[in-house]
């Protein structure tokens, strides 16, 4: 179980740390999205058709702060907050906000996706930023989740074993 303590902007020296520790070494360099992916039928999500009472539902059941919204068709299109849902109580009433669909829901920030392709650096900068980066395939459609949690506890753990290898030589 990681237990890893990295402030936000600190961790993107995490990749450079390795890269500096083994240069040119494959395992280390060439790790990709599907290393951490979190399938999608181990995420929390809802769809933008869905009623705010049943989005809210779902994210208090999970105990998440934010959740992927899919399209009717399964296309990932915006990540929900608490935020979100908190500004939205404020213009409206609960009884309006309870009567709308999570489409009609202002969502503050846009997380940007990836794809199974991307490149370790921009995963890293990414999931930096966001508690978790939406994988999606060629059309859109959503594969996964990469948590920062999984990447900064595998970085730790490889950042441990270099040192070990290091240490040896």
């Amino acid at each position: 179980h990681c237990r890893v303590a990295c402030r936000q902007e600190a961790f993107p020296c995490l990749c450079r740390v390795i890269e500096q520790a083994a240069p040119g070494r494959r395992e280390v360099t060439h790790m990709n999205v599907s290393f951490f992916l979190k399938p999608k039928a181990e995420v929390v999500y809802v769809y933008d058709t869905d009623p705010v009472r049943t989005a809210l539902d779902r994210m208090f059941e999970s105990g998440f702060t934010a959740i992927p919204v899919l399209s009717a068709k399964g296309r990932y299109v915006g990540t929900i907050t608490e935020g979100d849902f908190l500004r939205l109580l404020l213009g409206h009433t609960p009884e309006q906000a309870g009567n709308m669909l999570l489409s009609e829901v202002t969502r503050r920030i846009h997380h940007r996706s990836v794809t199974i392709d991307t490149r370790m650096e921009d995963l890293v900068e990414l999931v930096a930023g966001q508690n978790f980066v939406p994988v999606t395939d060629g059309r859109g459609m959503l594969c996964g989740i990469v948590t920062r949690r999984d990447v900064i506890c595998q970085l730790s753990e490889r950042c441990k074993a270099l040192e070990i290898l290091k240490d040896e030589q």
